[in-house]
């Protein structure tokens, strides 16, 4: 079973500037944003979370446990005088045009390996790179500077104790440049904090982002041993059954020696095709297909809907978990492409945002796009408990959890 523990988190002294402070997780900050948000301001988190200081790693996290150190002695970040867990609410309007919010509990996260003893579950493969690259920084800077992000199927348990949070004054309150209300609450009162761990206690938890986060921290822990804060890791936790959680696709492009042209001929070999005129949505299209597997094609000679059900599926990996096999990314990776591209990938980005996949097509270089349907949270979930995981960029939840609302250290601070 997870166990969810109160922590006394770091954070901003000056809270009316949250807004020029926080940035997005490292891993979606583009390199122009990364720049944009380096000159926003000295003290902006993204230089800790993403940092520009040396092209060298250990040169450049040598810098940034030093900017970390001076924030603390300059009284930048200051500790909380207990512990303590912290109301994270996102309040926003989807692209449909609905009012949604967002609401979880920030605590500190027991580690171990995945499976029941941890209560912790993957939903998504993970690269040693990226793993690689945070260990260093963890070991130069021994800090969680952003949660994970983990969604459970809590029935809605703890949504009438966030409801009340409202009438609490808050912690910290801004709207960022995408019209994304957050605001923070902090929670101290034993009883109430009592009320949370419990609640978050039957589990289990999927990690939605920050599968690296979670292994690097893990395998920080091991490498550390013994007991200590560094044995768990800050977590955001969000009831899957009773927030608006909105999933994005991550869409594909690839690179490969194989014609367009006969990608497309080898597809309609095998499924129903059906070009996209100039008149007609392709979104449109991809949503209403009432096939197993609706994909949509984009190479320079057009948009192609392709229908794939699911006995090509099962052909290709039998009678696994069906919440894994009914997933259309799933089958693209593992039926789709394998079929009709025998010859490999040379090269395959992701991006949840049709237009960039679009345009490296039409203008980079790149032979195909792929765009997919969004998964529902809940698939997530249901995908992990069967003990499968998703290939790579599978599902991009949104909004992220910002970076710089709170911070927790591993280590004690001198004095």
């Amino acid at each position: 079973m997870p166990e969810l523990l109160p922590f006394r988190g770091m954070r901003f002294a000056d809270s009316d500037r949250l807004k020029d402070l926080v940035c997005p997780p490292y891993d979606v900050i583009s390199p122009a944003e990364q720049k944009r948000l380096h000159e926003r301001n000295p003290a902006n988190a993204v230089h800790l979370e993403l940092s520009q200081a040396h092209e060298d790693r250990d040169v450049r996290n040598r810098e940034v446990a030093g900017v970390w150190r001076r924030w603390i002695e300059e009284g930048i970040v200051v500790q909380e005088s207990t512990e303590s867990f912290y109301v994270y609410r996102q309040d926003f309007v989807s692209q449909d045009g609905r009012r949604c919010r967002v609401a979880g509990v920030i605590g500190a996260l027991k580690l171990g390996p995945y499976g029941e003893a941890s209560g912790v579950l993957p939903h998504e493969r993970t690269m040693p790179g990226p793993i690689e690259e945070r260990l260093s920084l963890m070991k130069a800077l021994p800090v969680n500077i952003s949660p994970i992000y983990s969604i459970y199927r809590g029935g809605g348990g703890l949504t009438p104790y966030l409801d009340e949070l409202e009438n609490r004054p808050t912690a910290a309150r801004f709207a960022d440049e995408h019209g994304t209300l957050h605001r923070l609450w902090i929670i101290s009162a034993p009883a109430e904090r009592d009320m949370i761990s419990e609640a978050l206690r039957p589990g289990p938890l999927v990690i939605a982002d920050g599968h690296h986060r979670y292994e690097t921290a893990l395998a920080y822990a091991q490498s550390v041993g013994g007991e200590g804060d560094h044995q768990s890791v800050m977590c955001f936790c969000v009831d899957a059954d009773a927030e608006d959680l909105v999933v994005f696709p991550y869409h594909r492009v690839l690179k490969t020696s194989v014609d367009p042209r006969e990608i497309e001929r080898r597809m309609a070999e095998r499924w129903p095709v059906k070009p996209i005129d100039n008149g007609t949505s392709s979104s449109a299209a991809l949503s209403h297909s009432s096939a197993d597997h609706p994909f949509l094609l984009h190479s320079r000679e057009g948009e192609t809907l392709v229908e794939v059900g699911d006995s090509t599926v099962v052909e290709q990996v039998g009678t696994r978990a069906r919440a894994w096999r009914d997933l259309d990314v799933v089958a693209l990776h593992e039926a789709v492409l394998p079929l009709v591209l025998p010859e490999g990938v040379d090269d395959l980005r992701f991006s949840k945002d049709p237009d960039e996949i679009l345009s490296l097509v039409e203008d980079g270089g790149w032979t195909a796009g792929v765009l997919l349907r969004a998964l529902h949270p809940a698939q997530v979930v249901e995908v992990a408990r069967s003990g499968e995981r998703m290939p790579q960029k599978a599902s991009y939840f949104w909004p992220k959890a910002l970076t710089g609302l709170v911070f927790r250290t591993l280590t004690r601070l001198p004095g």
